[in-house]
């Protein structure tokens, strides 16, 4: 028996300003946007050519727990394909796709309607039966009820043939998490192997994670820690445990090497950028990340010739780290350090329960370097 195993496909997604300007049915929508709807399509394409047993997508299947028209009407036409050609698709719902409160409602109802479209998204734990192959899904949803569901998913006999489905972290002898706040994190304790696969979904790049259970990927690239990753879907023969990753087509991310720059002027950055961007950039997403830029230099710099030598890359994004020297202001007996600095001492010396530490410091610290670098 053979599966594809795919997920995080964010249909939806929106980024930067550039707009589609091929004669095309996406003529005017975002660029990235159009990306997604692409490499689904094209992964869509190839699921026909291979004619699997199953698919099974292992959630956030759109950007958003309330898609635009669009999107929706995108997937719908999708699945409608999968369907017709008999081939059955099990979907769990992932933190992007679960609504905070119940009340909200899911749009996976509506593929409740589609045949061999099977959707899981009520935040309990289902099995799906599909010939010889049992599915044991485990959609997100908040609080203490995704660990509830984990204990389900061993092996409960009746098929050849069972796998598992889990849209989460994992934490073991390597830690899989994206940091996200409404992110699920799960011992690998719980990836049985007594199953003959566990699908799992959230992380966006292709891994291994034991020796009958992985990270099919991302199908397009989201952000520049998945610069130079393949992307895809998974290829799973259940019967001999091999797996295999079939690359799609996606638009080009390129992080360039950083800059330090803190003995250089403003001639000489130039010329270290220049020789950063002096390759082939044609329709890719770009970051050059400068560090240490005295702010003297900063201000000397040539922005319009800098963004002209980039000018075939469908986004750049230079980054531009200041070099700051820490303040401390004498406030009487009281000493008020950096912004920065008053965070981490506020988390050291406050509990945060429910909460992993690492994660908040690492994105608080993130935020507060945006918001630094928009103020200059």
């Amino acid at each position: 028996m053979r599966i594809v195993h795919v997920a995080d496909t964010h249909l939806g997604y929106s980024a930067y300003r550039r707009v589609c300007d091929e004669d095309c049915q996406f003529k005017g929508l975002n660029q990235r946007e159009v990306d997604t709807y692409l490499s689904f399509q094209a992964f869509v394409d190839r699921v026909l050519e291979l004619r699997p047993d199953a698919v099974l997508h292992s959630g956030d299947l759109f950007d958003a727990v309330r898609p635009s028209n669009r999107a929706l009407a995108f997937a719908l036409e999708q699945l409608v394909r999968l369907s017709e050609a008999d081939i059955p698709v099990v979907i769990i719902a992932g933190n992007h796709s679960t609504p905070r409160i119940r009340e909200t409602g899911s749009v996976f109802r509506l593929f409740e309607h589609l045949p061999n479209i099977i959707p899981v998204y009520r935040g309990a734990y289902e099995r799906v039966t599909i010939g010889d192959l049992t599915v044991h899904a485990a959609p997100h949803t908040d609080g203490e009820a995704f660990k509830e569901m984990l204990p389900s998913l061993t092996r409960c006999g009746g098929t050849a043939y069972e796998v598992a489905m889990l849209h989460a972290g994992v934490v073991g002898f390597k830690e899989f998490r994206m940091n996200e706040f409404n992110e699920q994190i799960v011992d690998s304790c719980y990836l049985r192997d007594d199953l003959d696969y566990v699908a799992m979904g959230h992380y966006h790049g292709n891994y291994d994670i034991a020796d009958n259970a992985a990270y099919s990927g991302s199908i397009e690239r989201f952000s520049f820690a998945e610069a130079g990753q393949p992307k895809g879907f998974l290829y799973v023969d259940l019967e001999s445990g091999k797996r295999e990753l079939i690359e799609l087509p996606t638009r080009p991310m390129i992080d360039l090497p950083a800059i330090d720059a803190l003995r250089l002027d403003a001639p000489s950055l130039s010329a270290e950028i220049e020789s950063r961007l002096d390759r082939d950039l044609e329709g890719s997403i770009v970051r050059l990340v400068v560090r240490n830029v005295p702010r003297t230099t900063y201000e000397a710099l040539d922005f319009r010739r800098i963004r002209e030598m980039a000018a075939g890359a469908m986004h750049f994004e230079p980054r531009f780290e200041i070099d700051r020297e820490k303040v401390s202001i004498q406030a009487g007996s009281a000493t008020i350090n950096s912004l920065e600095h008053e965070f981490v001492s506020f988390l050291e010396r406050y509990p945060v329960e429910h909460v992993d530490k690492d994660s908040l410091r690492a994105q608080g610290l993130e935020y507060l370097k945006r918001g630094l670098e928009g103020s200059d």
